[in-house]
């Protein structure tokens, strides 16, 4: 009996257990948040040791959040907007309509959820869209595109173009002003955001707006500063470690696991020499470009050596790297692209990825407004009703201020 107390009490400590650097928000809220994460990814580990190539933290965390959101109300109380389910062009989506028609033409919004290209739904994003329908008080789509590893690279980037697109041509059947429309997402969300948005430009499709929050925008550099820094203060434990990021790329390029792939990407090999001396490279992830203070001596160590790197795993994964509808560095020049909102956090791996793309549309003339919030970390924009920060909230409503205005 005693032995199954302290095997109890281990298991606790170290679920409860997360490093906590000085500064980020609401300390222990954020290991609260932790310790279902950490539960988690225990039990996919056990399960790896069973089936080693099967997916298993991707379909654990589905369940799980499959359960938690099963079904959300089509209406709220207090909310001035009615969800239903439908399809636009064969793509699943949320659509938040007044429930009040009004006499005029409402502005839209398109929002893409985070989630690593391979979990997260518009059911688990229902309190986040409905908020952001309320705030713009605007018709707003939340598309459910299909996700990796089962559908990999081009798909869930072809159902957000073609759901977005098909929004935008019959905006009026849905008592909405096809020229006053924005675009959004968060992490993986951000990426949806930044590529739709150019694709979307190429045939002439003009939206008003991109918010982009903490996005994902490019697999090129796994060295950048903000990693770095994450590595220093986490380790492999907290929201975005860099062991999970390879596996999100993973499953989003190859579309399943593999270790060649995510070990090279933890220790940056993943990109041959060859493309890390073309010129787009040294310009758009130059490490100049991050702010002294985000790069501090403490952590950073520099950008790796770009004479490492495996020609045999690039050319694996080259045909989509170098696709343009896989990163947003793949498109330029980036003119006459929409107003851009971007959201960073200071205790977030992937934070450069967001500088390095607002530097890259500043570069060619587009309206960039960046908020860095120093003390928040991956995943805060999001909230559930059982948990939520304060800052979070704060970045939503300011984030939902600067879109109202631009649309």
């Amino acid at each position: 009996m005693k032995t199954r107390y302290f095997v109890l009490i281990a298991v606790c400590a170290y679920l409860l257990y997360t490093p906590v650097p000085d500064g980020l928000v609401e300390p222990w809220k954020y290991r609260a948040l932790m310790v279902p994460t950490q539960f988690l990814g225990l039990i996919a580990k056990a399960q790896d040791l069973i089936w080693p190539d099967a997916p298993n933290d991707v379909l654990l965390y589905r369940n799980v959040m499959q359960l938690m959101t099963e079904n959300p109300a089509l209406e709220e109380p207090g909310s001035n907007f009615k969800a239903r389910v439908t399809q636009f062009d064969g793509v699943k989506v949320r659509v938040y309509e007044p429930i009040q028609k009004p006499k005029s033409l409402l502005t839209g919004f398109v929002y893409f959820h985070g989630g690593g290209f391979s979990f997260g739904s518009t059911e688990l994003y229902d309190g986040l869209t409905r908020k952001i329908a309320d705030s713009l008080n605007a018709v707003v789509v939340s598309v459910d595109y299909r996700l990796s590893p089962e559908y990999p690279f081009p798909i869930p980037v072809e159902d957000c173009l073609k759901a977005a697109k098909w929004f935008i041509t019959h905006a009026k059947e849905f008592g909405v002003d096809p020229k006053r429309i924005g675009l959004g997402g968060d992490s993986a969300g951000g990426w949806m955001t930044a590529i739709v948005t150019q694709l979307l430009h190429k045939e002439k499709i003009k939206v008003k707006v991109q918010m982009m929050v903490y996005p994902s925008i490019s697999a090129m550099d796994s060295s950048a500063p903000s990693y770095q820094k994450y590595q220093y203060e986490f380790g492999y434990y907290g929201m975005l470690p860099l062991t999970s990021v390879a596996r999100a790329y993973s499953y989003f390029i190859l579309g399943k696991k593999s270790k060649e792939f995510e070990q090279s990407y933890i220790e940056n090999k993943h990109v041959a020499p060859s493309q890390r001396q073309r010129d787009s490279m040294k310009t758009f992830f130059n490490h100049s470009l991050i702010p002294p203070e985000m790069r501090l001596d403490s952590y950073y160590k520099g950008p790796s050596d770009p004479n490492l790197g495996s020609e045999e795993v690039w050319n694996k994964i080259k045909d989509v790297c170098l696709d343009s509808r896989f990163s947003a560095f793949n498109n330029l020049p980036l003119n006459g692209l929409p107003p851009a909102y971007i959201i960073t956090c200071g205790f977030d791996s992937i934070r450069d990825d967001g500088i390095f793309y607002g530097e890259a549309l500043k570069a060619a003339g587009v309206e960039v407004t960046w908020k860095h919030y120093e003390e928040g970390f991956h995943g805060i924009f999001w909230e559930s009703p059982a948990i939520s920060f304060e800052l979070g909230e704060k970045m939503q409503k300011e984030a939902m201020e600067y879109v109202k205005a631009k649309l």
